[in-house]
């Protein structure tokens, strides 16, 4: 049995396994149950339950459920709590105290935890470099995109107008900026600009939206319903992932990289070793200079002219989706790297 510890089992990185577990045949047990309850749970069911997953942001309780159940511990990590707040977001000083807090929890679920899950290999190398890890310790683990609320539906047509959607949280690796910039560009084109989200950059973004005021360029800070959210992916012409010219483009590949292929859309992101590790330009994506809203914007209109072109990268990005990216591909490729670790799976036990 496999306890997978979430207070949000839908949040997508953890639907993502715990469905793709479930789908090939594994017991799961993820019933947004808190720490302490979860204890209780294992010690009630101590034979069945071996191993114990741990959401993304919860560093802690790697290290309280190593030290009071001793189970195995497989931490869904993606990056680490520090890179989230410190390098990311700056939160406060990469020298302050409060740096030091994150980077030692960091440190010691990391070395606590029998396996750590991260999203790309420029990210393991980093988190083994930055918290002294062995990368034998580090499995490469996706995304992916929760197949249930982000999926192709043929009866979704293109909109008529050519149409750029950009979604997700305005933080400073994400680039909204050079979206702005880039439309300010293209404002004499037939382009509509859809800006979908917000962040600790929301005033910013809305600062530089009242000092160009671009014409075609749409800000939509609400968060939209799921299904309202996919259509608008699908129906536009081309999804942007994270664009701006910031160390974390080099380590991170976004859930909306994954959605977009999904849904079928063609995406277009900021050049960068982990988008590259997985996409491969002009096959499955395109791709332009980080942080350079001139080239964003010549990109965009090369997509524009060459509509077929366009449609076959969107086309590919899809098949390579459903090839190697659905959950089922994602769990099972969890559970080989973690036999190769010598945590081994039987029938319904971990």
């Amino acid at each position: 049995m496999i306890l997978y510890f979430s207070r949000n089992p839908d949040y997508s990185n953890n639907a993502v396994y715990i469905k793709g577990l479930k789908r090939i045949g594994q017991q799961v047990i993820a019933d947004r149950m808190s720490f302490w309850e979860c204890l209780r749970f294992i010690y009630a069911n101590w034979k069945k339950v071996k191993t114990v997953v741990v959401e993304p942001d919860r560093p802690g309780a790697v290290i309280g459920f190593k030290i009071f159940t001793g189970k195995i511990i497989v931490y869904n990590a993606l990056c680490s709590v520090y890179e989230r707040l410190i390098v990311s977001r700056a939160l406060a000083g990469r020298f302050s105290l409060k740096a030091l807090y994150y980077w030692l929890v960091d440190f010691f679920s990391a070395h606590l935890a029998d396996t750590v899950m991260l999203e790309s290999k420029q990210q393991i190398k980093y988190f083994c470099r930055l918290f002294k890890v062995a990368e034998q310790k580090c499995l490469l683990s996706y995304t992916g995109a929760d197949q249930e609320k982000f999926f192709w539906d043929e009866n979704i047509i293109k909109r008529e107008k050519f149409t750029v959607v950009f979604r997700g949280r305005f933080l400073p690796e994400s680039g909204a900026e050079v979206v702005v910039r880039a439309a300010k560009l293209l404002e004499s084109e037939d382009v509509d600009f859809l800006l979908l989200g917000s962040g600790v950059n929301l005033s910013k973004v809305e600062g530089l939206i009242k000092e160009l005021s671009p014409k075609h360029l749409r800000l939509i800070a609400d968060r939209l319903p799921i299904e309202q959210l996919r259509q608008t992916m699908q129906s536009a012409h081309l999804s942007l992932g994270q664009l701006s010219d910031h160390p974390r483009l080099e380590r991170t590949i976004p859930h909306k990289c994954f959605e977009s292929l999904a849904v079928k859309t063609a995406y277009l992101t900021g050049r960068g070793k982990a988008v590259s590790e997985l996409l491969s330009e002009g096959q499955t994506c395109l791709v332009c200079n980080p942080g350079d809203a001139k080239d964003l914007a010549e990109k965009i209109m090369w997509a524009k002219n060459h509509k077929s072109e366009l449609a076959r990268i969107a086309e590919s990005g899809f098949q390579f989706f459903q090839a190697n990216l659905t959950e089922e591909k994602l769990a099972a490729n969890l559970l080989a790297g973690l036999r190769t670790k010598k945590i081994v799976l039987t029938s319904a036990v971990f």
